[in-house]
């Protein structure tokens, strides 16, 4: 009978420091769960503010810089060639040269600079490189073109995004390359 008693003391005494420890866990995911909410709302104001913002702009024009008409950058490289400068030369050149929307100024245009790459390579130095080539060209067109940089955006996509199959030679050439998109803010009507 004592064990009997003894084991149900015990079980019950467990039952009780877990129920407790359960509590006391819930009470604080609770106050965790309250103070990262806490810290979020300024975050997700910002965030709902580019939401709005994404929202009124449009895009204007693209440029992919890749091997289509030479190499733009040497493997593993993010150095421009001579080819890249003269495509985003002919690119600002066509854009300076065309009107931008009626009621909109050229400072109202956001250029965001994409980098991508092709499979190869371990995940984190191809989004590294992918960001030291978009970085790259954001430069050019910031230093040699004259853009603003508050202007100017970089990303990279490293090889999370390919445009066609990484198994093949000339896929990977395809999915080696940067991007330049020109948005503009919309006009209300």
């Amino acid at each position: 009978m004592r064990i009997a008693h003894l084991s149900d003391t015990v079980r019950i005494g467990v039952g009780a420091v877990a129920a407790a420890g359960l509590l006391f866990t819930a009470s604080g995911c609770l106050a965790t769960r309250s103070w990262v909410g806490d810290q979020l709302k300024p975050i997700t104001g910002q965030q709902e503010q580019l939401e709005t913002q994404m929202n009124n702009l449009h895009l204007e024009r693209k440029l992919v810089l890749d091997s289509t008409h030479g190499p733009t950058f040497k493997t593993g490289s993010a150095a421009l060639t001579g080819d890249a400068k003269r495509e985003i030369d002919a690119f600002v050149g066509d854009m300076q040269g065309s009107p931008a929307a009626p009621g909109a100024t050229p400072t109202e245009r956001v250029f965001v600079v994409a980098g991508y790459t092709d499979s190869v390579g371990h995940e984190d130095y191809n989004y590294e490189l992918g960001q030291r080539r978009a970085t790259s060209v954001a430069g050019y067109l910031v230093g040699s073109k004259g853009l603003d940089p508050t202007q100017v955006r970089v990303v990279s996509y490293g090889a999370s995004k390919p445009v066609a199959d990484n198994s093949t030679r000339d896929g990977r050439r395809e999915n080696r390359r940067v991007e330049i998109l020109v948005y503009q803010e919309k006009i209300a009507s």
